[in-house]
C-alpha cells in the first residue's frame, strides 16, 4: 500500500518538472526574439511524451512502456532547456542529453508494447545508437569548437577531427535508423491483425525517423527545410498520442466483454462463438478447441483433431478448466498476453457460456427423462387397464353369463308348476344377472375397450359413436399405432362425446382423425350451446395430462352459443400392423 502513493508522488513530480522545463524553453527562446512555431512544437513533443507516459505508467505500472515514454520526454525537454543556459557545463550537458534522446527513442519503439526488448537484433540496433551518443559523442566534444565557446569538454579543439567524428556519427545514426525502420517493418509484416493495429504508434515513429533522415540529407547539403522539420515534430507528437489511443482501445475492449456475455448467453453455435470471441479480442485468427475426453485430445467444432500451438509460434493458448478438468482452449495471438485483464474477462465469459451450455444440456436431459417417465407411466396404465379388462371379460363376465344361463335353464325346467313366488324370484334373479352383465361390460369398455386392442382406433370410435345418443358422424382411417397413442386418442374422443351427451344439448357431432407424417390430429365438434371451460372439470384436465405425456397438445374452443370444438395433436410412430386376436 505504501508503494503506490510513492509512485504517484514521483509521477506528479515528473509532470510538474516537465511543465516547468517546457515553460522555461518558451521563456528562454522568447528572450532571444519572437516565439516561432518550431519552438512551440518542440515543447509539445516533450509534453506529449511525459503526459501520456505518466498516464500509462499509472494505469499499467507493471509495463515498462510508460516509464520509457516518460524518460524519452524528460530527455527531450531537459536537453533543450539546458542549452539555453549560458554556462559551459550546463550547455554541454544539454547538448549531450539532447543527443541521448535518440537511443531512448529507439528503445521505446523496439520495446513497444511490452516495454521489453524482444531479440538480440533489436538490442544491437539500440547499441548502435548508444555507441554514437556515448563514446563517439564524448570524443566529438573533445575536438568540438563552438562559436559561443560553451564546450566544457573541448580540451583539444580541432574542427577537422570534430567534422570527421560528426560524419561518422551521422553515418552510424543513418545506418541505425535504416535498421530500426526495417526491424519495425518486418515485425509489422509478420504480425497478425491485432498486433498490426497495436503497432500504429511504431509506424508513426518509423515515419518520423524517415523524415529525420531526409532532413539530415538536406542539411548536409546546406539546405534547411523548416516545413519538413515541423512535420517531423508533428509526427513525434502523434506517437505518444497513438500509444495512449491503443491502450484506451484495450480498456474499451474489456468494457466490450459485457456485449460478449450477452452474445454467449444466447447459446450460440460454435461458429458464432468463435466469431464473438474474435470480435471481443480483435483477433480474426482466433480459434476455439474443445476437449474430447474419449480421445484424450482437443478437437475443433467439426470434431477434427486440433493440435495446440507451441511457444515461439506467435500463438498462445488460454486454457479453460472446471474443477481442474479441461473443457476448452482459446488459441489467440501471443500479443494478447500483454492484456491479461482482457484475456481473463473473455475467458470468464466463455467459461460462463460453457457452463451454461452444460447446465442446459443437463436440464434438457432431465426433461427428456421426465417425458419418457410420463410416457412409461401412461403405457403402464394402459397395460394395467387391458389386464383388468381381460380379467373382467374372462372371469366375472363369463361367470355372470353362466349364472344367467343357469337361472334361465332352472326357470324353464320349473315351468308353471312351481310356487309362483319362487318363479318370480328366479325371473328377477335372471334379470339382475343380465343387468349386472351389461353394467360390467360397460365398466370394461370404460377401463379399456377390447375392440380398441383388437380392431384398432377406427372400429373403437365407430362402436363409441353407436352407443352415443347424439347423431355422430365418424371420419377415422384404419391405420394402427402404438397402444399408448391409440389409447390417448380413444379416451380424448370418449370424454369429448360424453361431454356432448351430458352438457352440450347438441343434435349432432363430428369426429375426425387425420394421420400425418409424424403425428395425428383429432377433432370432435358439436353444434351445442358452447361455453365449456376445460379448467372447471377433471375429465379434460386428465386428458390434457395424458396427451402431454406423449408430447402432444389439446385445445378447447367453446364460444357461448357457438358449439364446442376439441382438438388434439399427438406425435406418432410409424403405423404398426394390427395384432392377431388372442380369442
Amino acid at each position: 500500500m505504501t508503494g503506490r502513493p510513492a509512485f504517484n508522488q514521483v509521477r506528479a513530480l515528473l509532470l510538474i518538472t516537465a511543465v516547468a522545463l517546457g515553460l522555461g524553453m518558451l521563456a528562454g527562446n522568447a528572450q532571444n526574439g519572437p516565439l516561432v512555431l518550431r519552438t512551440v512544437l518542440e515543447v509539445l513533443v516533450g509534453w506529449s511524451f511525459v503526459a501520456c507516459g505518466t498516464f500509462i505508467w499509472a494505469r499499467r505500472p507493471a509495463n515498462r512502456l510508460g516509464r520509457l515514454m516518460t524518460t524519452v520526454g524528460m530527455l527531450w525537454l531537459l536537453g533543450r532547456t539546458l542549452t539555453l543556459v549560458p554556462n559551459p557545463v550546463v550547455y554541454t550537458a544539454g547538448l549531450w542529453l539532447t543527443d541521448l534522446w535518440a537511443p531512448a527513442f529507439a528503445l521505446f519503439l523496439l520495446s513497444f508494447p511490452t516495454g521489453r526488448i524482444g531479440s538480440r537484433a533489436d538490442l544491437a540496433i539500440v547499441g548502435i545508437f548508444l555507441f554514437v551518443t556515448v563514446p563517439l559523442e564524448f570524443l566529438w566534444f573533445l575536438f568540438l569548437v563552438l562559436d559561443n565557446g560553451l564546450n566544457a569538454l573541448g580540451i583539444a579543439p580541432n574542427e577537422s577531427a570534430a567534422h570527421v567524428i560528426d560524419t561518422i556519427q551521422r553515418d552510424l545514426i543513418s545506418l541505425g535508423s535504416v535498421l530500426l525502420v526495417m526491424a519495425l517493418g518486418r515485425r509489422w509484416l509478420r504480425s497478425s491483425g491485432p498486433v498490426r493495429r497495436q503497432m500504429t504508434p511504431v509506424l508513426v515513429g518509423a515515419v518520423a525517423i524517415l523524415l529525420q533522415s531526409a532532413s539530415w540529407i538536406f542539411l548536409s547539403s546546406g539546405t534547411r527545410l523548416e516545413p519538413l522539420d515541423d512535420l517531423i515534430f508533428l509526427a513525434q507528437i502523434a506517437i505518444p498520442i497513438a500509444v495512449l489511443f491503443v491502450m484506451l482501445q484495450s480498456r474499451m475492449a474489456r468494457a466490450g466483454v459485457a456485449d460478449l456475455v450477452v452474445e454467449l448467453g444466447q447459446t450460440p453455435t460454435p461458429a458464432r462463438l468463435r466469431d464473438a470471441l474474435a470480435n471481443a479480442l480483435g483477433d480474426p485468427s482466433l480459434q476455439v478447441a474443445y476437449w474430447a475426453p474419449s480421445q484424450d485430445r482437443f478437437v475443433d467444432a467439426a470434431g477434427q483433431v486440433m493440435e495446440l500451438p507451441e511457444d515461439g509460434t506467435g500463438q498462445a493458448v488460454t486454457m479453460l478448466e472446471r474443477n481442474g478438468i479441461r473443457e476448452a482452449a482459446i488459441v489467440h495471438d501471443a500479443i494478447l498476453l500483454d492484456e491479461p485483464g482482457l484475456i481473463a474477462a473473455v475467458a470468464t465469459a466463455m467459461r460462463l457460456a460453457v457452463e451454461n451450455d452444460r447446465l442446459t444440456s443437463e436440464v434438457e436431459a432431465q426433461l427428456q427423462e421426465v417425458r419418457a417417465s410420463r410416457a412409461r407411466i401412461v403405457e403402464a396404465g394402459d397395460l394395467e387397464r387391458r389386464r383388468i379388462e381381460r380379467d373382467l371379460h374372462d372371469g366375472a363376465q363369463q361367470r355372470l353369463v353362466s349364472l344367467s344361463l343357469e337361472l334361465r335353464f332352472a326357470r324353464s325346467a320349473l315351468g308353471d308348476k312351481g310356487d309362483p313366488g319362487v318363479r318370480r324370484s328366479m325371473d328377477r334373479a335372471a334379470d339382475e344377472a343380465l343387468a349386472a352383465l351389461v353394467e360390467l361390460r360397460d365398466l370394461a369398455l370404460g377401463i379399456h375397450p377390447l375392440i380398441l386392442t383388437e380392431g384398432g382406433l377406427g372400429e373403437a370410435v365407430e362402436s363409441l359413436a353407436d352407443r352415443t345418443p347424439v347423431d355422430v358422424s365418424v371420419d377415422v382411417d384404419s391405420e394402427r399405432y402404438s397402444s399408448a397413442v391409440e389409447g390417448a386418442a380413444y379416451f380424448v374422443i370418449s370424454e369429448a362425446l360424453a361431454n356432448v351427451t351430458k352438457y352440450a344439448n347438441a343434435t349432432k357431432a363430428v369426429v375426425r382423425v387425420r394421420s400425418l407424417a409424424d403425428h395425428m390430429t383429432i377433432e370432435v365438434e358439436d353444434d351445442g350451446i358452447g361455453g365449456a371451460d376445460p379448467r372447471s372439470g377433471s375429465g379434460l384436465r386428465g386428458l390434457a395430462d395424458r396427451v402431454d405425456a406423449l408430447d402432444g397438445t389439446i385445445t378447447v374452443v367453446s364460444p357461448v352459443g357457438g358449439g364446442t370444438k376439441i382438438s388434439a395433436r399427438i406425435p406418432t410412430n410409424q403405423p404398426i400392423p394390427a395384432p392377431v386376436s388372442a380369442r
